[in-house]
């Protein structure tokens, strides 16, 4: 039996290791899987990373700056031929060597293999034929996307439908960084999107849906979505979308439904060693619930309607999205309790599923490869995002600020900080423009930056623990402290941290070295010291693309996966409509003849700049030539530049970095103390995915 975590703080399986029963032999790791082997459990394990990375559809970079602005972040679609690449060598040389054929290293007896692997090798052809073809939404592109679709279910069914291969699967089962055990060639979540399965899930306020049949639905839209939504199967998949936000909402809505999933929690500690009460669980829980709720609702509202102006990179944050809210359900005790899953943070229990299959609502789909290291091992499949400097900086503020916050509530809380009335005033404002922060700097991103950081920065946990924490400090000021507001607060302050150490530890700050976690300054939020000198905490509200506060921040829901990693070819609107119009730090408010420019050479300009902060020369070349092109067609356009100061060109600005936040009222303040309302104290929690 595989022990597995008691907690997993990556929503994209990025923290697996390596792990089968004991006596097998094959490998599950990006660095050796992909290697020509005769064992069924690895070449197994290889088609689940493929299965995975086409959950939403392949993709490529949208534009040949997206390609390079995303810096080490590989594109799904040559991936996932890589993996099928892989296999179809594996297959090649089981056929060519019947009597080499193992699974997980032991030998295997099995009359109708041999026939099977024949089927497969032509399926497997069919896989690489189409895999190129897939990408994007025209009649073609999306018969390429069904193709994929059934032919990766006729693989898994034939394989399963064995039973002597998938028995011996069975046991070679191994551990991939989900946390569930997988088996090679994992059979899909079983779900059910009929009418009456619709009907159930969204119950109604009087009688709220159990969260199974929520979940029931949900395994459904996710098997759907594996090879890519698009215009065959979107109709549906929004079908099942609206159902799940009904019912979420029903249940959220009754105190009954919610003390029913939340009755057995119990007292439990933080990643960082605090004691949690079990009612400070519950509030977690009821958090986890409303941030799965918000996700699906901006899936409904931004990512489903981008697969018909940006399919590349809808499929890309549909990816994340999506897998990140089986992770949410998966790793809150109650919730997979609730939702017919046994999770991995059940005690350490083996999670509920017959081998090669998750059971239960919100199933677990089959794993990526992972990667050499081990648990929190970020070499696997997918790996952190290396930033620029704007995202370092911006990534430093969100951590300290985070620490800060938690602090603060926690103080409340335990009602070692007994704030006034203008102080929670003050709060309520820090809270709100800490969320607005991240929700603007994410919209002003696009690309892939905002295809993977969106659920959790525009429309997920951030914006659920500000709505608690707001809710919370208002009851105080109403009611006083009382139980249920102080668990309230002391849910979203775990919140914020966990929030702030999962997306960070998803990046790479700029120049090397890692993101600090428990930082309370800027300064401190990266082991090097990268944030540009001056960039500070409190946060003032909405910033650029560049990190630099605005009066015009970017609509990230209304952004279509466009920004200043990846300018809208198609972009009609004025340059300066999409940047700050004011100074954001220094002392000038620089030039308005960005109004004069064309919004693609305005751009272009921003892309530049973006990428020169970045550092990284692929970008830049691509930036310097997509500029040039530019200009070259529209002479005399661009006569007037950018202004000097931090307005500058588009979303970018043209100013540097080192005035960063530098207009905010609110300094530096280190430690524990807010400078502006003058209290704090020192409670140390980070958000446990219980």
């Amino acid at each position: 039996m595989i022990t597995v975590p008691t907690t997993i703080r990556d929503t994209e399986g990025l923290d697996g290791v390596s792990i089968t029963q004991v006596g097998n032999d094959f490998t599950t790791t990006i660095a050796g899987a992909l290697n020509t082997s005769t064992d069924l459990a690895q070449a197994g394990a290889v088609f689940n990373d493929a299965v995975r990375l086409s959950d939403g559809g392949l993709w490529t970079g949208s534009t040949q700056l997206e390609a390079s602005s995303a810096n080490n972040e590989q594109p799904y679609e040559p991936m996932y031929l890589q993996d099928i690449n892989a296999v179809q060598a594996d297959v090649t040389a089981m056929l060519a060597n019947p009597n080499a054929i193992t699974v997980g290293g032991q030998a295997i007896t099995d009359p109708g293999l041999i026939a099977e692997l024949q089927t497969m090798q032509g399926q497997l052809a069919t896989l690489q034929h189409e895999a190129p073809l897939s990408v994007g939404n025209s009649a073609a592109e999306v018969a390429a996307q069904g193709t994929i679709a059934l032919t990766q279910q006729q693989i898994l069914s034939e394989v399963n439908g064995d039973a002597t291969l998938a028995s011996a699967l069975n046991g070679a089962a191994y551990q991939s960084g989900t946390g569930f055990t997988n088996v090679g060639f994992q059979a899909l979540p079983t779900g059910s999107d009929s009418a009456a399965s619709l009907g159930a899930a969204e119950g109604s306020a009087t009688a709220p849906p159990t969260l199974a049949q929520i979940g029931s639905v949900f395994n459904a839209a996710h098997d759907l979505e594996v090879g890519g939504l698009n215009a065959n199967n979107l109709t549906e998949f929004n079908a099942d979308m609206q159902a799940i936000v009904t019912g979420l909402t029903n249940i959220i809505n009754s105190p009954t439904a919610l003390a029913s999933i939340e009755a057995n929690e119990q007292a439990g500690m933080s990643p960082q060693g605090q004691a949690l009460t079990a009612q400070q669980e519950q509030a977690l829980t009821t958090i986890h619930l409303e941030t799965a709720l918000n996700q699906i609702e901006m899936q409904i509202n931004k990512f489903d309607p981008m697969y018909a102006t940006n399919p590349n990179d809808a499929a890309r944050s549909t990816n994340d999205n999506i897998l990140d809210i089986v992770d949410i359900v998966n790793n809150d005790a109650a919730l997979a309790t609730a939702a017919g899953d046994v999770s991995v943070a059940n005690n350490g229990a083996q999670p509920n599923q017959t081998f090669g299959a998750s059971t239960g609502g919100f199933g677990e789909m089959p794993g990526y490869l992972n990667g050499i290291g081990g648990v929190n091992d970020h070499g696997g499949t997918i790996l952190q995002f290396q930033d620029n400097q704007a995202q370092t900086n911006f990534w430093s503020q969100f951590i300290a600020e985070a620490n800060q916050l938690n602090t603060t509530l926690g103080g409340i809380a335990n009602g070692t900080v007994q704030p006034t009335a203008s102080q929670v005033q003050s709060l309520i404002t820090e809270i709100n423009n800490y969320n607005e922060f991240g929700a603007s700097f994410t919209g002003s991103q696009g690309g892939v930056f905002g295809d993977r950081f969106d659920n959790e920065l525009l429309s997920g946990t951030l914006k659920t623990d500000t709505a608690n924490a707001v809710s919370a400090l208002q009851s105080v000021e109403a009611n006083g402290l009382n139980a249920t507001n102080a668990a309230q607060l002391v849910a979203a302050g775990v919140g914020f941290v966990a929030d702030a150490n999962d997306v960070s530890g998803n990046n790479l700050p700029t120049g090397g070295g890692s993101f600090v976690g428990t930082a309370t300054t800027a300064a401190g939020a990266t082991t090097t010291g990268a944030a540009t000198a001056g960039t500070t905490v409190p946060v003032s509200g909405a910033v650029d693309g560049n990190d630099n506060p605005t009066a015009n921040p970017v609509d990230g829901l209304a952004n279509n996966g466009f920004g200043v990693s990846n300018p809208d070819p198609n972009a009609t609107q004025s340059a300066g409509s999409s940047g700050s119009t004011s100074s954001g730090s220094g002392t000038d408010s620089g030039g308005t003849s960005t109004s004069t420019l064309s919004s693609a050479i305005a751009g272009d300009i921003a892309s530049l700049v973006q990428a020169l902060e970045g550092g990284h020369s692929s970008a830049i070349s691509a930036a310097v030539a997509t500029l040039t092109a530019a200009i070259s067609g529209n002479s005399g356009s661009a006569a007037g530049g950018g202004g000097a100061g931090n307005s500058g060109a588009g979303s970018s600005g043209a100013g540097g970095m080192q005035g960063s936040n530098g207009s905010s009222p609110i300094g530096e303040t280190g430690g524990n103390e807010f400078s502006d309302h003058g209290f704090g104290h020192h409670h140390q929690f980070e958000h446990m995915w219980h």
